[in-house]
């Protein structure tokens, strides 16, 4: 494997490996907001900085589209500057996610991770 694939890599230190592990930050963390989606950040005090996805049936009822939009979630966090950061981050959907919607999901996303790590190095 080239040494640049694992910098970018999504490894198991980067995951929420416990159920139920999001509970915390969704309830108390702070939220950056978009039209598409809802990312909650809180800061992490030691360890490596974590990144999941909660989605549900009802607003993605296909499997394979939830699975997907997951994929494309997780490929975002793996390339950005965030995933070097303290902060362990959520992301939610506002609204049913249309196929045709992925581009700008992604564009969105990766602004939304800007504006935590921004967030994170004021405060």
């Amino acid at each position: 494997m080239p040494r640049q694939a694992r910098l970018e890599g999504y490894s198991r230190t980067h995951r929420f490996t416990e159920r139920g592990s999001f509970g915390s930050i969704i309830r108390g963390g702070k939220k950056v907001r978009g039209q598409l989606c809802v990312l909650h950040v809180a800061t992490v005090a030691s360890g490596a900085p974590r990144f999941g996805v909660a989605l549900t049936r009802r607003m993605i009822p296909l499997s394979v589209a939830r699975n997907r939009v997951k994929r494309i979630a997780r490929e975002v966090f793996r390339r950005h500057a965030a995933k070097h950061g303290g902060l362990d981050l959520v992301l939610m959907l506002r609204a049913k996610l249309a196929p045709e919607a992925e581009a700008a999901f992604t564009a969105e996303l990766g602004q939304l991770l800007d504006q935590a790590a921004r967030q994170s190095a004021r405060g």
